[in-house]
């Protein structure tokens, strides 16, 4: 993918709203989490039911039917209270990682779809990807981080200006 000056300094003012957490990153988890995402992980999805039952069944045949399927629904409210909270913050991290490591993971990402970007200090402003342009938003949220930080001068830099 090709890209110029102003898209990099658009990406490097959203890698830092989202280091100073000035920008907030919602799924739609439906979106994301499904095969061909790139931040997909079947194993995240697979296990964490597939275990339980499987030791469910082997409760039902080894001990009774009624304490196999006690298991069974006692860990799927588990599932459904604690660790599926769990695994969101984790896909919300992975994802922001993955945006955040390069120009092209996040314009895949962004044309994949299910990402909402939000103003952290104003909620009720937001871009939703793919049909949201991700770059406009950055620049009327965060344009304030795509100035360049001046680099520290040099000793020899400092005594010519004192010169002056």
């Amino acid at each position: 993918m090709s890209r110029n000056r102003a898209d990099s300094l658009t990406f490097k003012a959203l890698q830092k709203a989202v280091a100073q957490d000035k920008l907030r990153l919602y799924l739609d988890y439906a979106k994301i989490n499904r095969s061909g995402s790139p931040v997909y992980n079947p194993w995240e999805c697979l296990l964490p039911i597939l275990i339980p039952i499987l030791i469910g069944l082997i409760l039902i045949i080894s001990v009774g039917v009624i304490f196999g399927l006690f298991f069974i629904v006692a860990m799927t409210m588990v599932y459904s209270t604690k660790i599926k909270k769990k695994l969101h913050r984790i896909m919300i991290e992975r994802t922001k990682n993955y945006m955040v490591s390069s120009y092209d993971n996040c314009e895949k990402l962004w044309k994949f779809g299910g990402i909402v970007l939000v103003n952290a200090e104003n909620k009720k402003l937001g871009c939703v990807s793919p049909d949201g342009d991700w770059k406009e938003f950055v620049i009327l949220n965060f344009s304030d981080l795509m100035l360049d930080e001046p680099k520290d001068k040099t000793p020899n830099e400092k005594k010519s200006a004192a010169n002056k």
